[in-house]
């Protein structure tokens, strides 16, 4: 009875997995080894299409803008995230409001976010060049600059993944056990000594999640928010990989070699994820 209630619960949300992850990721894998333009059969080319992208520089370039994103964004997510969630885990005045504001970026849709962060970062009408301007600086055209551009977008991109690292953070810290802190404050410890010797390391399992999940979704979120913002411009200094290989299904209608681009970023994506498993392995021995 109790298998039968269990599948019962787990049969819809296995189907949608199936139907929308599992058979695309699959069918994906199998077009990497054909040639195909949407239109005439597929022709299979074996390996060809994996030689291509190792004489590729365009690819390459990609994936160094991809992991530049990774590179950029996590680290600085899980900072300001936990920094934000003990801030909004005291009970203070305020904190009630901050917490509204912390989920905004939830309730927005990428494509609406990517809009909005269009309109702050406008040289001659948005709010960032007006406050610039106040202290007499001239604000940049920052999504076609290219020393600008990729920096612009990983800022609206740790906005845009804030929130779901409160709250994971926000789960973690509601674990950590009170008594330490009644012991440290005994001996004297203040409060940083108390954040950093013992809030950050009783949270190091919850910094782990958050750090593959983080990885994870700079690779997959850059797609959205640079087609929207900058279509991988400047002279492709924002266009991650997941955008490349977009460009050449739907621009080059080139599927067989976009299918090898994506390959190679779940390539990258599985790698990431065992290597997080197994330091989180090692640090829980």
């Amino acid at each position: 009875m109790d298998a039968i209630t269990a599948w019962s619960f787990l049969t819809p949300s296995l189907t949608l997995f199936t139907i929308f992850i599992l058979i695309p990721t699959l069918a994906g894998i199998a077009l990497s080894f054909f040639s195909w333009n949407f239109f005439s059969s597929p022709t299979f080319v074996g390996l060809d299409n994996f030689a291509r992208f190792f004489a590729d520089e365009e690819a390459w370039q990609a994936l160094g803008v991809t992991l530049t994103f990774v590179l950029l964004g996590v680290i600085p997510t899980i900072l300001i995230g936990f920094m934000l969630a003990v801030l909004v885990n005291v009970n203070v005045p305020g904190m009630g409001v901050a917490r509204v504001l912390y989920f905004v970026p939830v309730v927005l849709s990428v494509a609406v976010s990517a809009v909005l962060w269009v309109f702050l970062y406008d040289p001659r009408q948005g709010p960032i060049a007006a406050l610039l301007r106040v202290f007499g600086i001239q604000a940049p055209n920052f999504l076609q600059d290219p020393v600008f551009a990729l920096p612009a977008l990983v800022v609206m991109m740790i906005w845009l993944a804030l929130p779901i690292v409160i709250i994971l953070y926000m789960a973690g810290l509601q674990r950590v056990p009170d008594d330490i802190y009644a012991a440290a404050a005994l001996d004297g410890a203040g409060p940083w000594r108390r954040l950093w010797s013992m809030t950050w390391p009783n949270v190091m399992s919850t910094t782990l999640v958050v750090g593959v999940l983080q990885i994870i979704n700079f690779i997959a979120v850059s797609l959205d928010v640079t087609l929207i913002m900058t279509n991988g411009g400047p002279i492709n200094a924002t266009r991650p990989l997941s955008l490349y290989a977009y460009q050449q299904a739907f621009m080059h209608q080139d599927v067989g070699y976009a299918s090898v681009l994506s390959v190679v970023q779940l390539l990258v994506i599985v790698g990431i994820v065992l290597i997080g498993r197994l330091v989180a392995t090692r640090v829980s021995k």
